[in-house]
């Protein structure tokens, strides 16, 4: 189902975020999303996930999304592996888990709590979970932060790779890493 936003504004205090704001997100589609910092964009995906209540907005309902914030809001004291088992409840297995993270993560990480992780690899582990979470759009807000060149390939790799054929929304400041990803680019 496409994602449909029309005249949406928005406004904090005297500032105007958004105003008639409309896009539509196909199906399955791929997208980045950029703009100057305070433009937005962690704004319209609050909104998006319900989080955030717009002044105005026709905004087409009934799906299921899963996400990646800029904090990585990860469970305390649980591993990458349970992290996972969490969000679908327990319907798959730990070796299941642990294939899935192995792609993304050292394999002596799976099994640590992720206090004990660095940035970059509590950072996957919440990319990670939001791959892994039953969800018809899966949106992130700056997924790469604190992440090298190098890694933040892998995981866009990654990412591609288990999107299941997901409508993906992304929002960065890396759009120049991006690059060749083929991301449909929208500006706010």
């Amino acid at each position: 189902m496409d994602i449909q936003i029309v005249g949406l504004s928005h406004r904090f205090g005297d500032k105007v975020i958004f105003q008639d704001f409309s896009l539509c997100l196909r199906e399955g589609g791929l997208y980045g999303l950029t703009a100057p910092s305070g433009r937005g964009k962690t704004t319209l995906l609050r909104i998006l996930l319900g989080l955030q209540k717009p002044d105005s907005a026709e905004i087409s309902g009934g799906l299921r999304y899963s996400a990646v914030f800029q904090r990585d809001c990860l469970l305390p004291g649980q591993t990458p592996v349970e992290q996972l088992l969490y969000v679908r409840g327990g319907k798959r297995n730990r070796r299941e888990c642990r294939e899935f993270l192995a792609e993304l993560l050292p394999g002596d990480s799976l099994e640590q709590p992720v206090e004990e992780l660095s940035g970059g690899m509590q950072r996957r582990t919440a990319i990670a979970r939001a791959l892994w979470a039953e969800s018809d759009c899966v949106l992130m807000d700056e997924p790469f932060i604190g992440l090298d060149p190098e890694t933040l390939r892998h995981t866009m790799d990654f990412i591609l790779a288990h999107r299941r054929s997901r409508t993906l929304l992304l929002s960065t400041h890396q759009k120049e890493l991006l690059q060749d990803y083929g991301l449909e680019w929208i500006t706010i």
